[in-house]
């Protein structure tokens, strides 16, 4: 079993992908971290310590951060209809599994839950929830669950684990304790 990565790579990793336009799982930052980890220990074989004041390495935060979301923000190859379905039922029954109510899918290929009480709403009447897609060629992709919305996309692994990380983070916008990203101001 692989070591868990240093706390102070997840939290650079964390930083790095703070100011983006997406959301990250848990597992993804783990992963980027894990990359972080690896790359500060060759770096340190070649005489640059991890330490560096002068922020020399802070491209490696960079290279990590990006190498990682990378291979989540779309497949290497398209998926089947076969697959995109499997997947989309396991995010349903991750969705029921944190408490959320299905809605009807107002965006094509998507899966739909209803606003939770006291949580943020979306829509002209506020009755509005949120919605997740996943296409061919696409990875996990939030938006809120009308017609006309942008457009978030969540890196996680396009598996039933990434299902649950999915349904875990679109949880938590519901409840108001992750930042509701169509009402972030300072993306980059």
């Amino acid at each position: 079993m692989e070591a868990p990565p240093t706390e102070d790579s997840i939290n650079k990793i964390t930083t790095a992908y703070g100011g983006l336009r997406a959301l990250y799982t848990p597992s993804v930052v783990a992963e980027a971290a894990h990359l972080l980890d690896a790359l500060y220990e060759t770096a340190a074989g070649h005489g640059h310590p991890r330490e560096d004041r002068l922020g020399r390495l802070g491209g490696l935060i960079t290279a990590a951060a990006e190498a990682t979301s990378g291979k989540y923000g779309r497949p290497a190859a398209e998926r089947t209809p076969t697959e995109i379905v499997a997947l989309q039922a396991e995010l349903g029954l991750a969705f029921l599994d944190e408490g959320l109510t299905p809605a009807a899918s107002q965006v094509h290929m998507c899966v739909a839950v209803e606003p939770l009480p006291g949580g943020p709403r979306w829509g002209w009447d506020g009755h509005v929830g949120l919605a997740v897609a996943l296409y061919a060629d696409s990875g996990w992709e939030l938006m809120v669950n009308q017609a006309r919305t942008r457009v978030f996309t969540i890196h996680a692994p396009g598996t039933p684990e990434g299902a649950r990380e999915v349904a875990a983070i679109v949880h938590s916008i519901l409840a108001g304790d992750l930042e509701d990203p169509f009402r972030k101001t300072a993306w980059q």
